[in-house]
């Protein structure tokens, strides 16, 4: 039976709407897409203020209200950079009883707050490294958590699930590509830098937030050659980080997409000396039928990845 799903992206000023109808495991139909900027800036201390959930919540409300969107099965979409996915090494020999007292321990070191302020969960991940095993963690405010769940309350919305866009990600590539061979980069090109997930065929490897200058500096203040220099100095550094002496990931390919994605610069990108660059289109996706009421999406498509993500996992 087909399932009626409210998916909604959130980005630092911005947020993607979109209503879609998943009539099988390969079959979407998207029924429309919104977009329009919120009443701030999202940042920690904007959040904490007494009116951030209403405010929030009225804007998602005036959306649905003009543009005939529903409340039901909603599921929120947050950047992965909100919270914190970490790496942990473990020694193989340490026995599971301590996993976990190890694992808080390094969360400690790096969280800015006591780690009873936060949501913290290891989802289902393991790969070997140098004889040690790589295990993920995340760590989420839980005044952030609660937040977002004000916001729905709010905007009297039925809210199903808050996913991290990094995961929703690794997820709709595998799902798209269940026999793509190697390792791959999906690049997501934000306002103020490129969010980063790599994903293999049978697991999630990791995230990285990848501002374009050490000050922040928006897309549109840089040119395509300066864009073209900041990407494959991140995608070495990726792979070959410090002075270490071997890479730690090896990229087949690289997946574009994202709000400020340029198509000028795709072009630049695919002449450089890059593992295969291209853009993420699941139209392209033969296995898969995507079904789109406004057809002028389908050369955008690559702008709603997100929420698109969301909608599917």
């Amino acid at each position: 039976m087909a399932e009626l799903v409210n998916s909604i992206s959130f980005q630092d000023n911005y947020l993607i709407w979109l209503l879609a109808e998943a009539d099988s495991d390969q079959s979407i139909h998207i029924k429309r897409v919104v977009e329009a900027p919120l009443p701030f800036v999202i940042s920690y201390e904007n959040l904490t203020k007494p009116a951030a959930a209403l405010e929030i919540a009225n804007r998602l409300t005036s959306l649905a209200s003009r543009n005939g969107m529903t409340t039901e099965n909603v599921r929120f979409l947050l950047p992965a950079r909100f919270g914190l996915v970490k790496k942990v090494l473990l020694d193989q020999y340490v026995p599971e009883a301590v996993h976990e007292q190890i694992i808080h321990s390094e969360l400690s070191e790096t969280l800015v707050s006591p780690l009873d302020d936060y949501l913290i969960y290891t989802p289902q991940y393991s790969r070997e490294n140098n004889f040690l095993e790589e295990r993920l963690v995340v760590a989420f405010r839980k005044k952030l958590f609660a937040l977002f769940r004000d916001v729905a309350a709010n905007a009297k919305m039925s809210l199903t699930q808050i996913n991290l866009n990094t995961f929703a990600l690794d997820a709709l590539f595998r799902r798209l590509y269940p026999n793509m061979l190697g390792e791959t980069m999906l690049a997501n090109f934000t306002e103020h830098g490129v969010e980063v997930t790599l994903s293999a065929q049978s697991n999630f490897l990791n995230y990285a937030f990848k501002p374009y200058t050490k000050s922040l500096q928006k897309i549109d203040e840089l040119d395509d050659q300066q864009l073209t220099d900041y990407f494959v100095a991140m995608v070495d550094d990726i792979q070959r980080p410090g002075s270490v002496d071997f890479p730690l990931y090896s990229i087949s390919q690289i997946y574009l997409f994202g709000t400020h994605l340029r198509e000028k610069l795709v072009d630049a990108l695919q002449s450089e000396n890059l593992p295969t660059t291209r853009i993420l289109n699941p139209m392209e996706v033969n296995d898969w039928q995507i079904i789109l009421n406004e057809k002028n999406l389908e050369d955008e498509l690559y702008r709603f990845i997100e929420p698109l993500a969301n909608a599917i996992m």
